[in-house]
């Protein structure tokens, strides 16, 4: 009590006193936080950027050096399909500051567009999704997109716009198209679109990729020919496969073998078990109403079985997470640990920890190996607690189920 005889609690605190004033000084100290921890794991300086302008010069001035042209301090060649070159061409005649910034505001506008999407059940106040958005830029394959000007953000921002879009929107699938037409990883969407008989938003993805193939023999034929009948899958191209950074089977399977020219015959019994596997349960969890779950299996899908899955590629654990959250017992009955965990893992990326570079990924041991792979065990055991979530029975009242059957 006070000499008044008023309260504690009905003192008037000023603005912290407010509870949507406290939101905003939240939103604040995060981003407080994050602006000062961020610098300390951001070296990169928008080297993937420079290739892809580098990519981008090249198919405005010669064609035909697309894929053989370098820059002088980065050995990496440009990679993608000649109509990612396409959409890098305007980035190119940016003076660097501005495309580099614009990268960045690009990649944020995106980061915010994926966890609104898969919040989109929930309402938020402006000033919590702020400050998820900010303290997300801690996440490993975040910051690492950011730092590397990699566009990973802004594809699957894309990707989930368009198949987690209304069943009634006109030429639904024409983004996903477009993404695997700048990089092939989103083709393994079109899978899931198979699996649950999404037959015009596949026919529109169909048709939108061979566009974008298309497009790339009209302008450069000899090169668009190159890339398809060798460059595509010359994995040397990309990287070392043993690096610690490529979390995909195959990366796995050299680290433990050894064997530096790729999984084999092993890697390729792996990755059908994982395709079958993972879109069954694809399938199941978009019968069950849980599509982010859906989208989300399947993009581990891809990311598990590429030849390579560098880290920032793994930007996926954003809606996977919210989907432990939503689809299994573990989440809903203890979303605060979970998440924790979840987000906690993938700041503090203990991928980095053993020796890496210079194949020293080859002579980890267990405990080396267990920390170095951590991402492949996270994207399973998510798996494993998705599979076993909320059955059919326990599904939302108003929530639909339905398959596009429609041809």
């Amino acid at each position: 009590m006070t000499r008044s005889g008023v309260s504690l609690d009905q003192v008037n605190w000023g603005i912290l006193g407010d509870p949507a004033k406290r939101r905003w000084w939240l939103v604040a100290g995060v981003c407080v936080v994050v602006g000062l921890l961020l610098p300390l794991v951001w070296d990169h300086t928008g080297a993937d950027l420079k290739v892809y302008r580098l990519g981008g010069a090249a198919l405005l001035s010669d064609p035909d050096s697309l894929y053989t042209t370098r820059l002088r301090y980065i050995s990496m060649p440009f990679t993608y399909p000649l109509f990612g070159g396409v959409i890098m061409a305007p980035v190119s005649l940016l003076p660097w500051p501005l495309a580099y910034g614009a990268s960045i505001a690009a990649s944020l506008v995106a980061l915010a567009v994926i966890w609104k999407l898969s919040l989109k059940h929930l309402r938020l106040h402006p000033a919590i999704l702020i400050a998820i958005v900010a303290a997300s830029l801690l996440i490993e394959p975040v910051r690492e997109t950011l730092s590397y000007g990699q566009i990973n953000l802004i594809l699957c921002a894309l990707i989930l716009y368009d198949v987690l879009g209304p069943k009634t929107r006109q030429g639904r699938g024409i983004w996903l198209g477009l993404a695997a037409g700048i990089k092939l990883t989103p083709l393994v969407f079109f899978g899931l679109l198979v699996v649950t008989r999404q037959w015009k938003a596949l026919a529109h993805a169909s048709a939108a990729f061979a566009a974008t193939v298309a497009i790339g023999f009209l302008i450069a034929p000899r090169t668009a020919y190159e890339y398809w009948t060798h460059l595509v899958s010359d994995t040397g191209r990309i990287g070392g496969l043993a690096y610690s950074g490529n979390q995909s089977w195959n990366g796995f399977l050299i680290r433990v073998s050894g064997d530096l020219d790729g999984g084999g015959r092993l890697w390729l019994v792996v990755v059908m078990a994982t395709v079958i596997a993972g879109l069954w349960l694809s399938r199941n969890l978009w019968l069950r109403g849980e599509q982010l779950a859906a989208v989300s299996v399947t993009a581990m899908i891809g990311l598990l079985c590429s030849p390579v899955s560098w880290s920032h590629h793994w930007v996926w654990v954003i809606p996977l997470g919210i989907s432990l959250l939503t689809a299994t017992q573990l989440g809903r009955r203890h979303p605060l640990p979970v998440a924790l965990t979840w987000s906690g893992l993938f700041m503090l990326a203990p991928i980095w920890w053993p020796p890496r570079r210079g194949n020293l990924e080859l002579s980890w041991n267990f405990f080396e190996a267990l920390a170095g792979n951590v991402y492949l065990w996270l994207s399973l055991a998510a798996g494993l607690l998705l599979a076993f979530g909320r059955r059919r029975d326990q599904i939302p009242a108003g929530m639909e189920l339905e398959l596009d059957t429609t041809s």
